[in-house]
């Protein structure tokens, strides 16, 4: 029988509920509410697959790394034999606990990974295996750099999908450094037809907006203030800043090809097929024309917040395996609390939310830790379930969820842009 603790402030939607037993919640799952247990995450995890069975989009597993250290909140040191012990009859609930196009997603340094692949892959399935994502979290400096061997500065993410052919993650972009040195030239009447575009070298016309004859002397005389002033220019114009790139032939029909044939004999001249459903082919010199509009997006569309609330739409790239750009700087202020070694940043968490998750879906954390992913979750919009064993749970996890269902929170994701705070949770001690 559970008991409620003492209400809090009726100005929030917070609430605590205690279980003292393995059994959660009396009575059906209740809708909407995230929930913190505290305890052993072996038995939640089991008692959520008899009670809720497989409802999750995505289980974050953060488990200890086996160091061989020992922090201040928990003692890193086992065998390789008793960490694996540990981890496989875990990772089995959480696999049980998956949609079937949900994902898992588990964090890991270079001291187990290995095994915990192999694991991964019998648990899950090799074939279901997704990514093995780099993230960088620090530089080659310092006491670091003294080290014997490579330095390490990594982190991993093994992302694996209970069913591959039902996994459908979202695409993510980062923001690209400046402007693509193939968009070279400017097209000047983009709203005339096509054989009557007329284009000049992008420099030559961002010297001019300046008042220099010519873009070397826009160069001399400003410096490394040039390219910033080219970048801003042509994110301003991006509907009129162009580069040329080869077709693939192979790729195209039959109509695109003696299109790009007729291009290459003329190539003074600039030729359009209108092709239903996709965007007009535009040719010149046997080249297809691209425009920097087509590579801008929204960076709040695609798995981050944009720090200005503004949803600027900017020079992007696809994400690919090595994610160097998340700051682990600071993260003692992130949430307002420290938490040695395995603090993880919020843009990380972010990130792998929007790629996995959609709005409304439910997250699985059973290494919750200082509570990044509730607090992560709780500002995407997603609903969330986290377990906790260590003491951390109530010291640091509790009041660091409160004070973001609460809006009293500005660190991390919330300075920015909020999708939607859900503000219930419920905590239980399991």
């Amino acid at each position: 029988m559970s008991t409620r603790a003492p209400a809090p402030s009726p100005s929030t939607h917070e609430h605590t509920r205690r279980d003292r037993s393995t059994k959660l919640s009396p009575g059906p799952f209740v809708e909407g509410e995230n929930r913190l247990y505290l305890g052993d995450n072996l038995p939640v995890l089991g008692a959520l697959a008899r009670e809720l069975g497989p409802v999750f989009a995505l289980a974050y597993l953060d488990p200890p790394f086996n160091t061989g250290r020992t922090f201040d909140e928990y003692d890193d040191t086992r065998s390789r034999e008793a960490w694996l012990a540990m981890m496989e009859p875990r990772v089995e609930q959480a696999r049980d606990l998956l949609r079937d196009d949900g994902a898992l997603v588990a964090e890991i340094d270079d001291t187990e990974l290995g095994p915990l692949q192999c694991l991964l892959d019998r648990v899950l399935g090799a074939k279901n295996r997704v990514a093995t994502i780099t993230v960088v979290r620090s530089a080659a400096t310092g006491h670091k750099a003294s080290n014997v061997g490579p330095v390490n500065v990594a982190d991993y993410l093994l992302v694996y999908a209970k069913s591959r052919a039902s996994f459908r993650p979202t695409p993510l972009y980062r923001r690209r450094a400046g402007i693509d040195g193939a968009y070279r030239s400017f097209l000047e009447n983009p709203d005339a037809a096509p054989e009557h575009y007329r284009f000049s070298p992008l420099a030559a016309v961002v010297a001019h907006e300046h008042g220099y004859p010519s873009a070397r002397a826009a160069r001399t005389a400003l410096g490394a203030e040039w390219d910033v002033r080219v970048a801003t220019f042509a994110e301003r114009n991006a509907r009129q800043v162009v580069r040329f790139a080869q077709v693939r032939v192979e790729a195209v029909s039959k109509a695109a090809r003696m299109l790009v044939a007729r291009s290459k004999a003329s190539p003074e001249k600039v030729y359009r097929l209108e092709r239903p459903g996709l965007p007009d082919l535009v040719l010149k010199g046997g080249n297809r024309m691209l425009t920097l509009a087509q590579k801008l997006r929204s960076l709040a569309a695609h798995g981050a917040i944009d720090p200005t609330g503004a949803c600027a739409r900017v020079p992007c790239e696809r994400l690919t395996n090595v994610w160097d750009d998340v700051p682990f700087q600071g993260l003692a202020r992130e949430g307002h609390v420290t938490f040695s070694r395995n603090k993880k940043p919020e843009r990380l968490l972010a990130r792998v939310l929007a790629s996995t998750t959609r709005e409304g879906d439910w997250v699985l954390d059973p290494f919750l830790g200082s509570g990044t992913t509730a607090a992560v979750a709780s500002t995407m919009g997603r609903r969330w379930i986290g377990i906790e064993s260590g003491a951390h749970g109530e010291t640091l996890a509790i009041p660091r969820i409160t004070r973001v269902v609460r809006g009293m929170d500005q660190t991390g994701l919330r300075r920015g842009q909020v999708a939607r705070l859900l503000p219930s949770f419920g905590v239980y001690r399991a």
